[in-house]
């Protein structure tokens, strides 16, 4: 995770000026950080999750609703607070937070160019960023049991002041608002509960500004940046970019394909798989088919070497005078063109002369017969007949007749 924490509200129209930043582990440890702009961050960090921390600009309030329907006290939340806002309703954006321990429901309000500012910037840069958090609301938890707490931030270029009350939200200040926003707001409290914790290096300076009734004690040392991972469950209901700025943290478009596409590569690879069984069973058959012409040739060319058995074959038909029997090559022509289109077919004796062919062979049924018969039936020039076929175990054996045509 990647929390980037963001500059003044003033400054948010700088030109992609640096932000420190701090990159979390999986257990929230922290793994680096450093100060960059957002396009650097966009090339260093793209997948990383993002969160962003707002130092000014958010005032966080507390107030009492009636009811308990979140849909409801939403509705009720922004006229519960107007009269403590001093802008218009329509300029402001309202989100509303956890009910409190004392039954009051939690606010952070905000103008909508703050949100509007950032949120563009980031996009400019190519970033997503999951949560827009008040820097204070990490402080929530931090209240003290009675008065008030006051303590330094160790954040780069945060507001100076950060004071925290069991009875209302965190409240970060800067140096010169201090000693009159704690003298007004310990006058508001009840005596017993005018207490004020502070950094022992404060005590003597404000104690001139503070009610002659305010008891003050040495405050806790304050947490650190490092921190911050432990402190982020308690930000998150203050997370701003709700209603029109929220944020879809929905897996992206193609991660809902990943089902099609697994299936798509089911498919591809029983394809892949079924072209290569096709292929393998189309090489058996080859090989088979070369086994039988070797077989064929042997028989009927006993002790010569085969090179092309076509030619051979023609050849071998040829009469003492040299001259090729043309009727018994094209028979022989006929014949093979005919098988080299049949699957399983088995040659077992061929027998010729000028004017026909007799061949036995087998093949893997009746059907395979008849339509080596009509593929013979079907060449130019020759007539075929059956002159005998019979069953036997895994095919049909059968005697053809080849004979040239006398038209």
């Amino acid at each position: 995770m990647l929390i980037v924490l963001l500059t003044a509200v003033a400054a948010a129209s700088e030109q992609d000026g640096p932000l420190y930043w701090w990159r979390l582990g999986r257990e929230g440890q922290p793994l680096e950080q450093g100060c960059d702009s957002l396009g650097v961050l966009r090339q260093r960090f793209a997948a990383e999750r993002v969160r962003a921390l707002l130092p000014e600009g958010v005032g966080l309030h507390r107030v009492t609703l009636p009811g308990q329907r979140a849909a409801a006290l939403r509705a009720a939340l922004p006229y519960a607070l107007e009269e403590r806002l001093s802008q218009e309703l329509d300029d402001l954006h309202i989100v509303m937070g956890p009910r409190r321990s004392d039954g009051r429901v939690s606010a952070a309000v905000v103008e909508h160019s703050v949100i509007t500012g950032w949120t563009e910037r980031f996009a400019q840069a190519g970033l997503r960023v999951e949560a827009l958090l008040p820097l204070a609301a990490l402080y929530a938890d931090q209240a003290p049991s009675q008065g008030l707490r006051l303590q330094t931030l160790d954040w780069p270029q945060a507001p100076g002041w950060l004071v925290c009350a069991g009875d209302e939200e965190p409240v970060l200040l800067e140096q010169a608002l201090l000693p009159f926003w704690l003298g007004n707001r310990l006058q508001t409290l009840a005596p017993e509960q005018r207490v004020l914790e502070a950094p022992a290096s404060e005590v003597d300076a404000l104690q001139a500004c503070l009610p002659a009734d305010t008891r003050l004690v040495t405050a806790p040392p304050t947490e650190s940046a490092v921190s911050l991972q432990q402190q982020l469950s308690a930000a998150a209901p203050f997370n701003l970019l709700t209603g029109p700025y929220a944020v879809s943290m929905a897996a992206p478009p193609w991660r809902k394909l990943r089902p099609a596409m697994a299936a798509a590569g089911v498919v591809l690879l029983l394809s892949i798989g079924w072209r290569g069984a096709e292929r393998a069973a189309l090489v058996d058959e080859r090989d088979a088919l070369r086994s039988q012409i070797d077989a064929t040739f042997s028989r009927a060319l006993p002790g010569a070497r085969m090179q092309d058995p076509l030619v051979q074959f023609q050849q071998q038909l040829q009469g003492s005078s040299g001259q090729v029997q043309a009727g018994a090559g094209m028979l022989l022509h006929a014949f093979f063109a005919s098988v080299k289109g049949q699957a399983g077919v088995e040659i077992r004796q061929l027998r010729g002369s000028v004017d026909a062919l007799d061949v036995e062979l087998k093949v893997a049924s009746f059907a395979e017969l008849e339509k080596l018969r009509a593929a013979l039936a079907g060449s130019a020039g020759i007539t075929e007949s059956l002159e005998g076929a019979d069953s036997e175990n895994g095919g049909v054996s059968a005697r053809i007749r080849i004979a040239r045509s006398e038209s």
